[in-house]
C-alpha cells in the first residue's frame, strides 16, 4: 500500500520524485529491528558499541551505513500516540530510504546551504515517522518535541579533519543545519521533529568549525554561595534530600583556629 501523497507546498512541488515504497506486511516482521530483512541497521561507536533502534526502523537506505532512533520508545509512541490507539497492532515506525532524485528548488537549496559554510554533501535520504495500527501507516509530519537519531558515517567520509551535520530540507523551501550532538569520529547524532512526506537530509562535511555558527548555545549555569544558617533562617530545611531537590550542593569548609 503506497503512502505517498501529492504536495501541497509550492517549494517543493519538485522534491521527491521516486522513492521505495512502503508496504504494510506480515513479511515485513521486525527482524533485528529492521525491514529488510536482509539488512541489519545497527550504528557501530569508535570504541565497538553497537547501537539498535528504539523502535521499529523500516530501512532501506542503501547508501547509508545506518541510521537509527535514539529518543526512548516512549517518547516516540507519545507523539504518535501508538501508546494510547485502541489498535493490539499499534506501533511506532521510523521509515528510511535513499533520496537520490529531487527537483531542482530542492537541489538548489541545498547547494546553497551548502556553500554557505563551506561544506560537502554525501549520501542524500528521506526520514518519515508513521503510527502503524489497523493494518495500515499513518504518516506523522511533525513532533512536538525533538527526536534524536544516530547514524554511522560511511567509512569513505570518515577523517578526524573533518565536522559533520545534517542538512534537513523544510517544507517552506529554507535549510536547516542539524549539527552533530556528539563527538565520536564515527557517527553523527542530531535532533529533528519534521518528518514530512517528500522529506530531504544530507550527511555534509567539511573543515572544522565550518557548522559551529549553528550549534546549540550553551545554557549558563548560575552559582552562588549561602550558608546553612542562613536557609534555616528562611525557614528552608537543611536536611541532605531536601537540598538536592532544590539542586543545592553541599561543599564542607573547613573549621578556623584563632591563634592566641
Amino acid at each position: 500500500m503506497k503512502i505517498w501523497k501529492k504536495m501541497t507546498a509550492v517549494a517543493l512541488t519538485a522534491a521527491v520524485i521516486a522513492a521505495t515504497p512502503l508496504t504494510a506486511s506480515a513479511k515485513n516482521a521486525w527482524i533485528d529491528g529492521n525491514t529488510p530483512e536482509d539488512i541489519t541497521n545497527r550504528v557501530e561507536t569508535s570504541t565497538g558499541e553497537f547501537i539498535a533502534p528504539s523502535v521499529v526502523t523500516d530501512f532501506y537506505a542503501t547508501d547509508l551505513v545506518a541510521l537509527v532512533p535514539v529518543s526512548p520508545k516512549s517518547a516516540f509512541d507519545a507523539e504518535t500516540k501508538a501508546n494510547v490507539s485502541y489498535y493490539a497492532d499499534a506501533a511506532t515506525h521510523v521509515y528510511v530510504a535513499n533520496n537520490r532524485e529531487y527537483g531542482q528548488l530542492a537541489k538548489a537549496a541545498v547547494e546553497t546551504a551548502r556553500t554557505a559554510v563551506g561544506a560537502e554533501v554525501g549520501p542524500t535520504f528521506t526520514l518519515n515517522l508513521f503510527l502503524y495500527e489497523g493494518n495500515a501507516y499513518k504518516p506523522l509530519e511533525s513532533t512536538t518535541q525533538n527526536m534524536t537519531f544516530m547514524m554511522e558515517i560511511p567509512k569513505s567520509l570518515r577523517s578526524v579533519a573533518r565536522d559533520f551535520a545534517v542538512l534537513r530540507l523544510n517544507a517552506d523551501g529554507t535549510v536547516s543545519y542539524l549539527t552533530d550532538l556528539d563527538t565520536d569520529s564515527r557517527t553523527v547524532t542530531f535532533e529533528t521533529n519534521y518528518f514530512g512526506t517528500y522529506s530531504l537530509y544530507c550527511l555534509a562535511y567539511g573543515g572544522h568549525g565550518c557548522f559551529d555558527a549553528y550549534k546549540p548555545v550553551p545554557q549558563p549555569v548560575y552559582a552562588y554561595t549561602v550558608d546553612l544558617a542562613t536557609l534555616q533562617a528562611l525557614g528552608i530545611p537543611t536536611d541532605p534530600a531536601t537540598l538536592a531537590a532544590l539542586g543545592i550542593q553541599v561543599t564542607p569548609v573547613a573549621p578556623t583556629y584563632a591563634v592566641q
